[in-house]
């Protein structure tokens, strides 16, 4: 793949998938402009302090973005670990709010990528809840109606990502005049620094099992970064608005439970 003078924005640069996918980015030609919370110039071409917990950082981060930009990963995400509010700002409204500013700002025939999970594979079941906070633009209000469902950082997690899956469908729909490219990306677990955080929120037997189910390993994050610059490259015109699963095939154990064969580790 070769995005050879393609202006890329991403997300979560300053390690794990992002910075991976800044990395791969830039070996393929691409301009990265790497957006964090933490320092990290040594993974993109040019760096942006970013809390995207606050939309007054995101905006005046947008206002260092030149125009045109090809490209559009957001790969940051926090783990349920962390309070139920900044789960949900970070991984959806702040995901949300500066996908909105960038859309004016992309290129006909550009492309989005939103790195979801697999974790978000039941959004069908909360269809209607997270079709009502989809309506809701404003910052705020979609908050505290968040707040009114009460629930704890790890449901938020799984409900976050059902909705980033969602949204992604949505911006699909609505960009596809121009040519522009919205999908998701869903991993399962990855070797990244806050993986020690998803076997303890998530339960650690459940992602043992699927690991086993992967072949004995989790996901390195070069390998998510393939299937983000896979989604992004022009040549896959005509993928949009899907939602592509990225866990060596662990999600089959939860398809089809005692009928799948656990493979055999593969080095």
């Amino acid at each position: 793949m070769s995005f050879h003078d393609k202006r890329i924005v991403v997300t979560g640069v300053s390690s794990g998938v992002g910075q991976a996918t800044a990395l791969a980015l830039m070996n393929a030609g691409a301009f990265v402009i790497g957006l964090d919370i933490k320092p990290a110039s040594d993974s993109c071409s040019q760096f942006i302090l970013c809390d995207l917990s606050n939309p007054a950082s995101i905006d005046e981060a947008v206002l260092q973005i030149k125009q045109p930009i090809d490209g559009l990963a957001n790969i940051a995400g926090v783990p349920g670990s962390l309070p139920a509010d900044v789960v949900f700002k970070v991984n959806f409204l702040g995901l949300r709010y500066l996908t909105n500013l960038l859309l004016p700002k992309l290129a006909d025939r550009a492309s989005v990528v939103n790195v979801a999970s697999t974790a978000g594979a039941g959004w069908r079941n909360h269809k209607s809840i997270c079709e009502r906070l989809l309506t809701l633009g404003d910052w705020h209000q979609c908050l505290a109606s968040f707040q009114e469902l009460h629930m704890d950082a790890v449901a938020t997690y799984d409900f976050t990502k059902e909705l980033v899956i969602l949204y992604t469908m949505l911006v699909a729909s609505n960009q596809r005049h121009r040519g522009v490219r919205v999908n998701s990306v869903s991993p399962g677990a990855v070797c990244t620094p806050i993986l020690a955080a998803f076997y303890d929120t998530m339960g650690d037997e459940l992602l043992h099992n699927l690991k086993q189910q992967a072949g004995g390993r989790d996901a390195y994050p070069d390998e998510i970064a393939g299937a983000i610059l896979l989604m992004l490259d022009p040549k896959g015109f005509w993928i949009n608005g899907t939602d592509l699963i990225v866990d060596g095939g662990a999600e089959v154990l939860m398809n089809l439970e005692g009928l799948a064969t656990p493979p055999l580790p593969f080095n």
